[in-house]
């Protein structure tokens, strides 16, 4: 059935036709399946979320080592050392870390040691390098030293039982040493979601193709691929798709078999040839909403076999903005992760912006930093299908529904395009 509709009315959308944002995007979440954790080696879990608590079952260190390059002593021998009056010990060996032959230190002796080298037997404390001076007799110690000085004791660091990184925790660089000297080589994690994307569309063609008449390049293809691989997904290209109910069926069937979430673009407005609402709803369960915002008003959201499906509007800038407020939180939920949002931050606008009325505003700004805060300037044109005001926008400066305009100067939230 077509929705090629006219209302005859003054207004194309009436106020009760529209669906919230946060309602939209809440709908959206509640259809996701549960991620579902995996073994992976430690080296590829980096950025994922760890999905089970993870604990030592070993002492880091392992044994007692210097903390310095200098000489390992008894304390004792060094209680009269003054910077001007220093104490002599003559050097009997030395230790390298690493090393596994230990010489036992005697009263009244010294053995040279390096940094991370086991302490040897007899010794208390290591006196630093800087702090000796070179003699005929051996080497002087010009301050003393208490016992435990610049020895790293064992499990100083980790002892068995200890908590090392608990579930729902990214993993991050510093994670990944910490379980590698634990002797942690494999972790139980959420994987990479599969994203699939779909652009449709009879007047699409590739960027390496000229177009010809009534046709243009596909931006929101390789633009939402982008999105998906920086958001930490891995996205599956499906290319163009006519706006064809066969060709697109077949397109959205055989791409369910390596798909986690299917995002569609196009053909999710009223024309005669939107046919992705009621392609989805053929295969699965569909659900179209007008959402209170702009730019990015028609919307889809659906199922098929299981598999999450978020249609998004043709225009890049309505694709992009939408993919930001919608499609980004869901990959991030896919992935176990709890901050589904982008930061946002409040600055002070440079510039007058506006909104529908009843409408949530999505303007796209540059921020730069003046007298300790935020100033936020549009970034020119703002219409749909002017791309250069993504292309320059380091955020999204929110105009709440209840409001139409914000004066130059007013203070705005501003949802941040970087990380």
């Amino acid at each position: 059935m077509s929705r090629f509709v006219g209302h005859g009315r003054e207004e194309v959308t009436t106020a009760d036709e529209l669906t919230p944002v946060d309602d939209h995007l809440a709908a959206i979440l509640a259809q996701l399946p549960e991620p579902d954790p995996i073994d992976l080696r430690l080296a590829d879990a980096l950025g994922l979320v760890i999905g089970d608590d993870i604990v030592s079952d070993v002492e880091v260190p392992s044994f007692p080592n210097s903390a310095m390059d200098g000489y390992a002593v008894h304390a004792s021998d060094l209680a009269d050392a003054r910077l001007h009056e220093p104490v002599t010990l003559p050097v009997t060996g030395e230790i390298a870390a690493g090393a596994d032959h230990l010489p036992e230190v005697a009263p009244g002796t010294c053995v040279r040691i390096m940094t991370g080298a086991p302490m040897p037997p007899g010794a208390d404390a290591v006196a630093a390098v800087e702090t000796t001076s070179t003699t005929p007799e051996g080497v002087a110690f010009h301050r003393p030293s208490e016992p435990g000085t610049h020895v790293r004791g064992p499990g100083e660091d980790l002892r068995p039982g200890q908590p090392l990184v608990t579930a729902g925790r990214r993993l991050s660089p510093a994670d990944v040493g910490l379980l590698a000297v634990a002797g942690v080589t494999r972790v139980t994690c959420i994987p990479q979601p599969r994203v699939v994307v779909l652009s449709t569309g009879d007047e699409l063609v590739p960027a390496a193709d000229t177009p010809g008449p009534g046709q243009i390049r596909d931006a929101n293809g390789p633009m939402l691929a982008a999105l998906v691989r920086a958001t930490g997904a891995v996205p599956f290209s499906a290319g163009i798709i006519r706006d064809d109910r066969k060709a697109l069926m077949y397109a959205f069937d055989t791409n369910l078999g390596h798909a986690d979430l299917i995002i569609c673009t196009g053909g999710a407005s009223a024309g005669t040839r939107d046919l992705i609402p009621d392609v989805i709803g053929s295969l699965g369960t569909v659900e179209t909403a007008k959402v209170a915002m702009k730019p990015g008003m028609p919307q889809i959201r659906g199922r098929i076999a299981g598999c999450p499906v978020i249609g998004l509007p043709g225009n890049p800038v309505s694709a992009f903005v939408s993919f930001e407020v919608f499609a980004r939180p869901a990959i991030r939920r896919l992935q176990g992760r709890r901050d589904v949002k982008r930061p946002t931050v409040q600055a002070r606008l440079a510039e007058p912006i506006s909104a529908p009325p009843g409408k949530r505003g999505y303007t796209r700004v540059r921020m730069s930093r003046e007298g300790g805060g935020w100033v936020a300037t549009p970034t020119g044109h703002q219409g749909s299908h002017v791309i250069t005001s993504i292309a320059l926008a380091d955020g999204l400066a929110l105009v709440p529904e209840h409001v139409t305009e914000v004066p130059a100067g007013d203070t705005v939230n501003v949802s941040l395009l970087v990380e």
